[in-house]
């Protein structure tokens, strides 16, 4: 071998290692974040997540799905219905920023939060701080706040985290807060308060406080037990017993400034609440026979009525922005049941469609049907809609995963 055929290839051989040491070492344009993270900086001591965007895809509507003249940044529409998560969650919120609407959600599973706007595909990673097996996440209406609930080791205590999701840009490092009071039962969240019962040995006690558990004020007693709540007005919460087809059941308002409570309706089999925010009006559910039937009370006549479609309080929501209108995801067909506990328990699953109802002039109108417009079977429950009242998101109780829907006007 000559020495220039010798020197040649040395050089090809360097040009290949150095090529080598590049990609391997230097050039990770290509490789996935490769950032290693501890548990040490986390709130909870169950380590954290990985990347930051969840690419979750594009998902449209099937056959007949209906389309909003939006275009998200992969260039695709965003469908007027549309799948949020793909995985099963414990509660989402929608509010609006300035001109955008957020959705946020935690995930069942591992308790991290996601992020997404209505007029994008996209959806990001904000939070990897894993909290397992959560069961419940109440938001605060900015999207800022929120109280996670989970079981503690021993499958019985009841754990409320009060969490603030901080601005940083390390997901492992998105949550800030504190422990409340374990074995609370039942807690609705109104603004940046909470009110919540807890068993005494007279009874229970309610009481309200600031969202992180501070400010405590005890302002309702009972020697009943177990009873449930939603807060949904400055000036009006929402007292009932728990509700099964077997006893009867009654509701109360509660003032939260003055403790004084007031019964609505009661003696009713089955019966289940929903108060609008002023308390003037209340949506109320009760058995009937083998089925059910929905209806209202108007606190200003002391009368009831027939709500013009039958579905449970619990997959409903009241109007931002008009105090008689109701929106409710209302079953195509209601099969013969112990109601509502057997939908309870899951022994039966409804197939609905979303209703505007004016509880006024008694009119109502089908917004849309989940089959027609994805080709999906929906169990509404946790509807809430955004300040603006154009986007109001939804969980579907079959598989626990959030969509949302824009309303047209």
């Amino acid at each position: 071998m000559s020495k220039k055929t010798f020197i040649f290839i040395i050089l090809i051989i360097l040009a290949l290692l150095g090529g080598l040491y590049w990609y391997v070492f230097v050039d990770k344009t290509n490789t996935p974040d490769t950032q290693t993270t501890t548990a040490g900086n986390n709130l909870f001591p169950f380590g954290s997540g990985g990347s930051n965007n969840q690419n979750q895809g594009t998902t449209t509507s099937g056959a007949g799905g209906d389309f909003i003249d939006i275009t998200g940044q992969s260039g695709n529409a965003v469908p007027r219905l549309r799948h949020i998560s793909l995985t099963p969650t414990a509660g989402a919120v929608v509010f609006n920023k300035a001109s955008t609407t957020i959705i946020r959600y935690q995930e069942r599973a591992t308790g991290h939060i996601y992020e997404t706007r209505s007029d994008v595909l996209d959806t990001e990673k904000i939070s990897a701080v894993t909290i397992p097996k959560v069961y419940e996440t109440l938001w605060t209406p900015d999207g800022s706040k929120l109280l996670v609930r989970y079981l503690k080791d021993d499958n019985q205590t009841i754990r409320t985290f009060y969490a603030k999701i901080a601005t940083t840009t390390k997901p492992e490092q998105a949550l800030e807060g504190l422990f409340l009071t374990d074995g609370i039962k039942n807690i609705s969240v109104f603004g940046n308060k909470v009110f919540y019962t807890n068993e005494s040995s007279t009874g229970a006690q309610g009481i309200v406080a600031n969202i992180d558990g501070s400010g405590k004020n005890t302002v309702f007693s009972s020697t009943f037990s177990d009873w449930s709540s939603i807060w949904t007005g400055v000036d009006g919460i929402t007292l009932f017993t728990r509700p099964s087809a077997l006893a009867e059941g009654a509701a109360y308002t509660l003032n939260p400034q003055t403790g004084v409570y007031l019964k609505t309706i009661g003696e009713i089999k089955g019966l289940t609440t929903l108060g609008n925010s002023d308390g003037s009006i209340v949506l109320l559910s009760r058995a009937d026979g083998n089925s059910l039937v929905a209806g209202f009370y108007t606190k200003k006549t002391g009368k009831s009525d027939v709500l013009g479609v039958n579905t449970l309080s619990d997959k409903c929501v009241w109007s931002v922005k008009e105090k008689t209108v109701v929106f409710c995801g209302v079953p195509q067909l209601v099969s013969s049941g112990t109601y509502p506990d057997d939908w309870y328990k899951g022994k039966i699953s409804f197939n609905d469609a979303l209703w505007r109802i004016n509880t006024v002039d008694g009119s109502t109108e089908q917004l849309f049907s989940p089959e027609f417009e994805a080709g999906v079977s929906m169990d509404m429950i946790k509807l809430s809609l955004d300040q603006s009242e154009k986007t109001i998101i939804f969980t579907n109780k079959k598989d626990m995963t959030v969509w949302s829907y824009t309303i047209v006007e």
